[in-house]
Formats: C-alpha cells, sequence, structure tokens
C-alpha cells in the first residue's frame, strides 16, 4: 500500500512539472489568451482535464514497470511534443505582422484562443494517447519474456 502511494505521489510531482514547465514556456513566449468570455475558465478546465488525466495515468504506469527509461521516455514525450506545439503556435501568430504577411487580414477568434483550447490540449492528448500504447506494448513485451 505504501508503494502505490509513494508511486501515485512521484507521478503527481512528475506532471505537476511538467505543468509548471509547460507554463514557464508559455509566459516567457508572451501567449496570452482574452479570457473576456464569462465560461472560457470552465471551457479551459473541460479541455485540460482528459489530457492531464491521462498524462498522470500514463507517468503512473510508467513509473510502476520500473526503470528510469520508461520515465524519462514519458517526460520528453510529453515535454518535447508540447513545446515544439507552443513554438509554432508562436510563429503562427507572429508571421502576419511581416511585410510578407497573410493574403486575409481578419481575426475569426482573439489570439491564441484557438490553439491554446483546441490544438493544444488535442496535441497532448494525441501525444499521451501514443505513451499509452507504448505502454501496453511494452507490457505485452514484458509478460512475453516472463511466460516464456
Amino acid at each position: 500500500m505504501e508503494k502505490l502511494i509513494n508511486t501515485m505521489f512521484r507521478a503527481i510531482l512528475y506532471v505537476l512539472l511538467a505543468v509548471g514547465l509547460h507554463l514557464i514556456l508559455i509566459y516567457f513566449l508572451g501567449i496570452r489568451m482574452e479570457l473576456r468570455e464569462p465560461g472560457v475558465i470552465q471551457t479551459l478546465f473541460k479541455m485540460y482535464l482528459l489530457p492531464l488525466l491521462l498524462g498522470f495515468v500514463n507517468c503512473f504506469l510508467l513509473i510502476r514497470t520500473g526503470g528510469i527509461k520508461h520515465q524519462v521516455i514519458w517526460f520528453l514525450g510529453m515535454m518535447l511534443s508540447s513545446f515544439l506545439l507552443l513554438f509554432f503556435f508562436k510563429v503562427i501568430q507572429t508571421s502576419g505582422d511581416s511585410e510578407y504577411g497573410a493574403i486575409v487580414s481578419f481575426e475569426l477568434l482573439p489570439k491564441y484562443d484557438l490553439e491554446m483550447l483546441l490544438l493544444f490540449p488535442r496535441g497532448v492528448l494525441v501525444v499521451q494517447s501514443v505513451l499509452t500504447f507504448y505502454y501496453l506494448i511494452k507490457r505485452k513485451e514484458i509478460l512475453n519474456r516472463v511466460l516464456v
């Protein structure tokens, strides 16, 4: 029981570390959302709940399988893909300011709202789903080695 609780706390700390690093990068990139609408906070919570929950479950399962290799794979998979997405969003939003800017210059949504409300959580969800499949494949390989 104590080992289970320690594993849960480690998974929570890893996820909080990943979220903190994401928030620091978002701050330094200057990505700001305009939270004028009253339901935006609830929408943010709903959109980020599943990726965070899946990230916690993946981290928990990979910690239980043992080995620092799996934990590093989870952390790098989580961080590198998300950092690349955030840098991509920043480049996309700032590329229209140059003289070779976009052909159509109207805003459907305020700056970064579409990216941070729809695209980023879904991108993280896809990465976490891939990490879940990675865990399932690794678990099957481990079981095959034990049974054979």
